[in-house]
């Protein structure tokens, strides 16, 4: 168990220091780039509107560090100043910071995108805007920004780089934190089973002497309405150190299980036959639809114990003159189980939360049924100790339906 608390412990962990750094590193890479992108666009319109005059063209807002004045640099990189005609000739060209030989293609490809009336726009590691002038011409800025796109590479890589290292330190932090954290859970975790174990045993000497004493005394004197009531207190509260006593051995077995092959088509039609009595009492139409020849390899008691409670809560549940509906499907590597049945009022919260211990949907209602909160949380354990899964959902306003996939062998 302490193995399972530690994994988790540090699953979730990672989990979320990965999740918290994706979106810093995301975060700084958008904002290098909205920058880049901000600050080239305002140096293009800039130059256009300059028409050659000398003034601060490029001034970094950002206060100096390391020896570097940011209002000292004229220019974020290198760029060309040129005058195109009519025809996309270029009449002049000047290169200015520092900056490469243009390609010709990058360059025939800017040529093509002004004539075709774009004004701006990117070409490879070049970014251009142009305006127009009275006498036919065109004024293009044609800007190299691949010193810019290169220091956001590097900016990226290198937090991912710091993202790596903070990694491997959490897990060095974490194997020995985890420890401790999965030793509290491991402690409370054993307490409370211990609690619930020593709560049912001590539950079932007075439970016994009430009942015994009150068989008595209805021999003795007849049978009452105050009888009648007390019976049923005691019977539902018997049910109760039952369940709570399910509940302790199932988690005392983690794992341990007495696996065999057994016919699930036989086990489920004989328990459904052990609630034909209830149901007709309670008027309630009932339908099993159960194929022959499905088989299963595990705790036939574990699994029998499962479907009871399934079928008890279905009981309870269902008002006089509703339905259950038992059906059973199966697939090459899984069974799928699944009581249907319907209800005068869906119960209050979200469905998964109705697995979770000691969690009843109405207190008025489940206190009229004799509902504990803890049937289903047994039926979900006993479906995981056989690794399969429960599913509970609402399919309408009237019906309630709980789901049961097992595996149908190892």
């Amino acid at each position: 168990m302490k193995r399972y608390f530690r994994t988790r412990i540090m699953l979730s962990s990672l989990f979320s220091f990965l999740i918290l750094f994706i979106v810093a590193v995301m975060g700084i890479f958008l904002f290098s780039y909205y920058r880049m992108e901000r600050e080239t666009d305002q140096f293009i319109q800039n130059m256009l509107s300059s028409k050659g005059e000398e003034h601060d063209l490029f001034i970094r807002n950002a206060p100096p560090m390391f020896g570097y004045e940011p209002g000292s640099r004229r220019y974020p990189s290198g760029f060309y100043d040129m005058i195109f005609a009519e025809d996309g000739i270029v009449l002049e060209s000047t290169r200015l910071g520092i900056t490469e030989e243009v390609e010709t293609d990058i360059l025939d490809q800017v040529t093509a995108a002004i004539l075709a009336g774009t004004l701006n726009g990117k070409k490879g590691s070049y970014k251009y805007g142009a305006l127009s002038n009275e006498d036919g011409s065109t004024h293009v800025i044609l800007l190299d920004i691949s010193i810019q796109l290169r220091q956001i590479y590097d900016t990226l890589k290198s937090a991912m780089l710091v993202v790596a290292g903070l990694f491997v330190l959490l897990v060095l932090i974490l194997l020995p934190v985890s420890s401790r954290i999965a030793d509290v859970f491991i402690r409370n975790t054993e307490q409370q089973r211990q609690f619930i174990t020593d709560a049912g045993h001590d539950l079932k000497t007075p439970v016994a002497i009430a009942k015994a004493n009150l068989d008595v005394l209805e021999l003795s004197q007849g049978k009452t309405k105050w009888s009648g009531n007390i019976r049923n207190q005691v019977d539902r509260l018997e049910l109760l150190v039952q369940k709570l006593l399910m509940m302790a051995k199932l988690d005392e077995m983690q794992s341990i299980l007495r696996k065999q092959s057994f016919s699930l088509t036989e086990t489920l039609n004989n328990l459904w036959q052990e609630y034909l009595p209830a149901m007709q009492e309670k008027q309630i139409a009932g339908q099993a639809m159960v194929p022959e020849g499905i088989g299963l390899i595990a705790d036939q008691e574990m699994t029998a114990s499962m479907v009871r409670l399934l079928l008890d809560n279905a009981v309870q549940y269902t008002e006089p003159g509703g339905e259950i509906k038992l059906t059973c499907t199966a697939e090459k590597h899984r069974v799928c189980l699944t009581v249907r049945n319907s209800v005068s009022r869906l119960p209050a919260g979200k469905p998964e939360d109705l697995a979770d211990r000691f969690v009843r949907g109405n207190t008025a209602r489940t206190q009229k049924t004799g509902g504990s909160g803890i049937g289903l949380a047994a039926v979900k354990r006993i479906a995981a100790l056989h690794h399969g899964k429960l599913m509970i959902d609402y399919p309408d306003e009237r019906h309630f339906q709980i789901r049961v996939d097992l595996p149908r062998s190892e």
